[in-house]
């Protein structure tokens, strides 16, 4: 099997409306000096690199509408969640060290659990923790108990799939599709970006509501669709700094031994049935929503909508000494033979909510 790094890509299909709050610069801006009094980066290289991704700007394009000082713990958030992600799990040492990555995440758990919690100087990780503390205990000044909780259980989630993608990078393991399409659902931390939706908009999804099952897929549908996008739109940064094979195309490439170009238009493919799926699930959840799912499931579009738009202009992809070829437009039509379910078990489930 060979690979490519560079990839020719067809424009995205998402005819979810862009929008973006006005305080994106600020948010940035912001978050940039949060990274600094923290110091999440090991080197000047690293804390210039993700000064540049723009994570304020993702912020305000997955929350247009939210208030400010929540949306702007969002954007801290996300700035954590890239520096943790590319200092210790997908590039870092721990990423290949599953047992030590363990004990790093479940000492991350008891800030989550007990915010009181204080890091302690000794710890390998300490500028991740104290950052993750101060994320905690501002996030208990904006959130309701239930919706902590629900962010909490979110992260133990990331946790478990962070050490689960450690063990198959040692182990030299490509997932299936299947168990892939359930590592990914939460491995990209998408779950927990998307239990801060209504935290940042200033309102509170029920729990009946969440527990909908068309609701639930609706949610883990996002969470899968981002992810895979992000699998094709990363593949050339991704390949250039690691290359673990943890990567939908890589997937597909593994499963069929061909070649990584040759897997575009079937992950296209795969990603336009959620797509689909998505559009037409969000239309007859709305049909019977209260106020405040109808926000919930608007903002899990901009959540999609936004990371595309953002993707493909932050320099976390465009590697400016080494371009990726990104689109620069937009699919007005999904590919032919959207409409049907994906062949995986686990998430098949997901198309038994449409109403025949």
């Amino acid at each position: 099997m060979t690979t490519a790094a560079a990839l020719d890509l067809a424009p995205f299909y998402c005819p979810i409306p862009p929008a973006q709050h006005p305080m994106a610069a600020s948010f940035d801006r912001s978050t940039t000096e949060w990274v600094r009094r923290f110091g999440l980066y090991d080197d000047e290289s690293q804390r210039m690199r993700l000064e540049r991704v723009g994570v304020g700007r993702l912020a305000a394009l997955t929350s247009p509408n939210g208030n400010p000082e929540a949306t702007q713990i969002s954007s801290d958030a996300l700035m954590w969640l890239f520096a943790f992600d590319d200092a210790h799990c997908d590039e870092g040492h721990l990423g290949h060290r599953p047992g030590e990555l363990s004990r790093v995440l479940t000492r991350l758990l008891r800030i989550l659990e007990a915010p009181e919690t204080m890091p302690s100087p000794d710890s390998s990780c300490f500028a991740y923790e104290a950052a993750f503390r101060d994320l905690r205990l501002r996030l208990g000044e904006v959130a309701s108990p239930v919706q902590i909780e629900r962010w909490t259980d979110a992260m133990r989630m990331y946790f478990l799939c962070q050490v689960w993608e450690a063990a198959n990078r040692v182990e030299a393991i490509t997932p299936d599709l299947e168990d892939y399409a359930l590592l990914r659902i939460h491995n990209g931390a998408m779950k927990v970006s998307v239990m801060l939706l209504d935290i940042a908009d200033g309102y509170e999804v029920s729990p009946m509501d969440l527990d909908r099952p068309d609701v639930r897929a609706l949610t883990e549908a996002t969470c899968l669709l981002v992810g895979w996008d992000n699998d094709i739109l990363s593949y050339h940064k991704e390949h250039i700094r690691d290359g673990d094979h943890q990567n939908l195309l890589d997937v597909l490439a593994n499963a069929t031994d061909k070649p990584v170009q040759s897997m575009v238009p079937e992950a296209m493919f795969l990603r336009d049935r959620i797509m689909v799926l998505f559009n037409e699930l969000s239309t007859q959840v709305y049909a019977t929503a209260s106020a405040e799912l109808h926000r919930y499931v608007t903002s899990l579009g901009h959540w999609i909508r936004a990371n595309v738009e953002w993707a493909t202009t932050s320099e976390r992809y465009l590697n400016p000494d080494n371009p990726a070829r990104l689109p620069n437009t937009w699919a007005t039509a999904p590919t032919r033979g959207s409409d049907t379910p994906i062949d995986v078990p686990a998430v098949a489930w997901w198309w038994q909510q449409l109403n025949p």
